[in-house]
């Protein structure tokens, strides 16, 4: 590749590099040698890539190739595994994408975005994890977070106790601004602002205090009690749902032992899961009671007080449930029962202690925990408990209808585990109790569920007017809520023959697709995540009928609906494929498949050349006899 030089730019290689790696370059009159390239290092510390030893670095190679699309001069091993690739993304001849492998797979990327020869934006992927962090001024420290999972946001926060670096824990706190875009309004803002205002002090007294989290400790895992969780739109004022975790603990390993971090409560900021309190940490200084988006408000307190405050009579329990949750998830499986026992006991003490203004939150609590654990086959006795709620509850319908939909998903999940069970006779009898439900609590926001279980029964079933009918019930009945949006995209999958297909989105590298764009020949979507084995299988037959067609009669693009962005990449780093893969996260829950109503993998559409759809669910034996028809054209049609 021909190098444009400028004074203060080494070709294909970063300005701020070893003063010795500097002259020798610039002496140069060839391009940099494998071993040259080697010496550079990740400015970002903690990453795990690939070092090769100083005999293997000799015997590697480094030859101009296309990487991703865009020319990259990549430095091999002596077994061919890619080991470094510096990548000119825009083809003005100067890199500005220093890449890093592991095992042949990229695992950290630094970009430079605003072209001026210095790295300012910092990603981890595939096996690397997700993080994405910005530096404008280029000077090598991370100034704000662009994407992090939750799992990475509580491991920054020990590392910032560890390295006693607050500067590192305030960036991880959410701004006004972040607040805002998620969905705070009013009184919770407020509070929520104030709790953030107030975290960096109390960090720098946990920090002074705390003596476990030493040199040498570092993050194991994150263990939370319950999956996240979502506040809807209209709760408390919020202007969207919201997505956040209580009660977050990271677990921590060092050489004096293991330990314990309580994170406390994240919300999800656009792409960034963020802390809102500082975290506590067993022997440090004590900061106040943890804030919790799903505990119940205390009569009487205003904002200030905080959602988590919680009456004194239940904070033992409180700390016994959070040294519960630490214990189960170190617990080999024969000790998991009895400890899933002892949990619900404490929680059954939580529900008869509780103020009768806070009863319904600690039963929903109990409720939604025995589910997961019958679910989890940790608990022989939970449908039992369940049935007994559920009869408590009646009188009150908004209880009932908590504890009797969550009846039914466990006695399904148990019926499943039976041995020699009667698939078609448990569907039967689940359909039923689902009908009946909701024709027992026609308001309550788990019908919206029941609704749309049944109507997508009656479409796998061939029944499409009846889903049809179904689902334009649930988008009027329950407006608002991810059922209605799901809903409403099925009544426009349904009905889209003949009609355009508005799908455009984000591609996993961040280019810009829209289906409409690609008129003048057919258009495969194809719907598919990395856990669904189907689909592996479908994309094998994709890329053989895109192989035979070639990109310029028939296109494909993918959506992606995987919820592990990390995953999703390193999937796609080990198996490439030929065409842009939409995503964003969420899901099957994402806007993606919202939109036209999505509900099974994989799903398939084929769309006209003049951009409208032909099929709205086309099988891959159907495909191939579809695309010959379509571009064979109409006079080699029989």
């Amino acid at each position: 590749m021909p190098i444009r030089r400028r004074p203060d730019v080494i070709p294909f290689l970063p300005g701020l590099v070893a003063c010795c790696l500097l002259t020798a370059l610039q002496a140069a009159a060839a391009p940099p040698t494998a071993e040259d390239a080697l010496v550079l290092k990740p400015r970002q510390k903690g990453v795990d890539y690939s070092q090769p030893s100083a005999e293997e670095a000799k015997q590697a190679t480094i030859k101009q190739e296309k990487e991703g699309g865009v020319s990259a001069l990549v430095v091999r091993s002596p077994s061919g595994e890619v080991l470094r690739a510096f990548a000119d993304s825009d083809g003005n001849r100067v890199v500005d994408r220093w890449s890093y492998y592991k095992d042949g797979v990229e695992v950290y990327r630094e970009i430079d975005s605003d072209k001026d020869t210095k790295a300012d934006e910092y990603r981890w992927l595939a096996g690397g994890g997700s993080r994405w962090a910005s530096d404008p001024d280029a000077d090598g420290v991370i100034d704000a977070w662009k994407s992090l999972s939750a799992e990475e946001a509580t491991a920054e926060v020990v590392a910032a106790i560890r390295d006693r670096d607050a500067a590192a824990f305030a960036r991880l706190l959410p701004t006004q601004a972040d607040l805002e875009a998620a969905g705070f309004a009013g009184e919770q803002l407020a509070e929520l602002a104030a709790r953030v205002a107030a975290a960096p002090a109390a960090f720098a007294k946990v920090v002074a205090a705390q003596k476990d989290i030493g040199p040498d400790s570092r993050w194991s895992s994150m263990l939370t009690p319950q999956p996240p969780g979502t506040l809807p739109a209209g709760t408390n004022g919020l202007t969207k749902d919201v997505t956040a975790y209580d009660n977050v603990v990271a677990l921590v390993e060092g050489k004096e032992g293991n330990g314990q971090v309580f994170v406390g409560s994240l919300v999800k900021c656009g792409d960034a899961w963020r802390p809102v309190d500082a975290p506590q940490v067993s022997g440090g200084a004590e900061v106040g009671e943890p804030f919790g988006f799903f505990m119940p408000r205390v009569p009487g307190r205003g904002p200030a007080a905080g959602t988590g405050d919680v009456a004194e009579n239940l904070k033992p329990l409180l700390a016994k449930l959070r040294e519960l949750e630490g214990a189960m998830t170190a617990a080999a499986l024969a000790a998991r029962p009895a400890l899933a026992a002892e949990y619900v006991g404490l929680l059954e003490q939580a529900v008869v202690a509780a103020a009768d203004t806070d009863k319904p939150f600690w039963t929903n609590q109990l409720v939604e925990t025995i589910a997961a654990y019958v679910q989890e086959g940790l608990l022989p006795d939970g449908i039992a408990k369940l049935e007994k709620l559920a009869e408590a509850a009646k009188g009150d319908d908004t209880a009932a209808a908590f504890a009797t939909f969550r009846l039914i998903q466990a006695r399904y999940t148990v019926g499943m585990e039976q041995p020699g069970f009667d698939g078609e006779e448990l569907q039967k009898a689940w359909f039923a109790d689902l009908q009946a439900f909701a024709d027992a609590y026609p308001k309550a926001p788990e019908s919206a569920e029941a609704l749309l279980q049944l109507a997508f029964r009656d479409e796998f079933e061939g029944r499409d007017q009846e889903a049809v009918g179904r689902y334009a019930a649930i988008a009027s009945s329950f407006p608002d809520t991810p059922q209605a949006r799901k809903a409403a995209g099925a009544v426009r999958r349904l009905e889209s023959i003949g009609k355009p297909l508005a799908l455009a989105g984000s591609t996993v590298d961040g280019k810009r697709v829209a289906v409409q764009d690609l008129k003048g020949v057919p258009v495969l979507v194809h719907y598919w995540s990395t856990d669904c084995e189907p689909c592996k299988v479908d994309l094998a037959q994709i890329r053989e009928l895109q192989a035979k067609h070639g990109p310029k009669k028939f296109r494909v693009v993918g959506v992606a609906l995987d919820g592990d962005k990390a995953k999703l990449a390193k999937f796609l780093q080990a198996k490439p494929l030929p065409w842009p893969q939409l995503h964003e996260p969420g899901g099957l829950d994402s806007r993606l498949a919202e939109e036209f109503g999505v509900l099974a993998l994989p799903t398939m559409v084929l769309v006209g050349a003049d951009g409208n759809v032909i099929d709205r669910n086309v099988s891959i034996t159907a495909l191939e006899k579809q695309l010959d028809e379509l571009i064979a054209g109409p006079a080699a049609s029989p």
